[in-house]
């Protein structure tokens, strides 16, 4: 979602052509990540809880690289991925339109990307094996994978350029400008994936002690219910919603109308 996200926010500030961009290369490595994920879980004898699992680098080479290069791509970093060039674009605009809460949520999603996608992949493919897996061979399986693993690099940034023409463009910054947002994109995506490192593959017991904390399951809960937004939407919406289709559903108007028909049969019975 906060994929689609970038999307929406190109479009917000009129950027067509960066949203059709990043609408393209996000094909290319999300598909690749949709497909990887599917070979672990055939892999793994169809085991989808990635706390099950650990070590797999050395069954699945291959799907090992396609989530380091998805996961990378995803994160966008910096020059060698598709996802850098057009999250770029993305962020460009934001600049020029001086708006520094888009550049700040902008900047927090990408850190955030590239920890959680990073924490994922350590946790899977790192660490002690806790599964025998087996690899899933033959050129059906690999040779889609390793299409899209292509063009998930900057291979993938290529094929956008015939696009160009269809929509508008957005107006172009000066070179000065555009280095040091490049430069700090790159840098929040590279600290989101060395402190998903540092965390998950050195430190483990120190995200397991906060974890087990009263302050880690409180967030945890409060995470895992959706932010509180699945309750906000039951009491806002769902209850009310059904409430008035109750009401509807029993048709109050088609009792009102009644209403002279009943008056009239009390009047006729006083006047007898």
């Amino acid at each position: 979602m906060s994929q689609i996200g970038y999307m929406f926010l190109a479009l917000g500030v009129q950027a067509w052509d960066a949203a059709i961009f990043h609408l393209m290369t996000h094909a290319f490595f999300k598909a690749l990540l949709f497909l990887a994920s599917g070979s672990v879980i055939l892999a793994c004898h169809h085991e989808q809880n990635i706390f099950k699992m650990g070590g797999l680098r050395k069954s699945i080479p291959l799907v090992y690289l396609c989530f380091l290069v998805g996961g990378a791509a995803l994160s966008a970093l910096p020059l060698v991925t598709a996802g850098f060039f057009s999250k770029d674009e993305i962020s460009r605009v934001r600049w020029r339109m001086v708006n520094i809460n888009l550049m700040v949520a902008g900047l927090v999603g990408a850190f955030m990307t590239s920890l959680y996608t990073f924490r994922m992949i350590f946790i899977v493919f790192h660490g002690k094996e806790q599964i025998h897996a087996h690899a899933v061979k033959g050129v059906t399986h690999s040779l889609p994978l390793i299409v899209l693993l292509i063009l998930s690099t900057f291979v993938g940034a290529l094929i956008v350029p015939p696009l160009q023409g269809v929509l508008p463009q957005t107006t172009e910054l000066a070179h000065g400008s555009m280095l040091t947002l490049e430069i700090t994109s790159g840098v929040v995506a590279v600290v989101g994936i060395l402190l998903a490192a540092w965390l998950w593959l050195g430190k483990r017991t120190l995200v397991t002690s906060i974890a087990n904390s009263a302050p880690g399951r409180l967030l945890s809960t409060w995470w895992y219910n959706a932010w509180g937004f699945d309750w906000l939407y039951d009491k806002v919406v769902r209850k009310p919603f059904l409430g008035i289709a109750w009401l509807l559903k029993r048709d109050p108007l088609n009792s009102m109308m009644n209403i002279p028909a009943v008056l009239s049969r009390l009047q006729v019975k006083v006047c007898c």
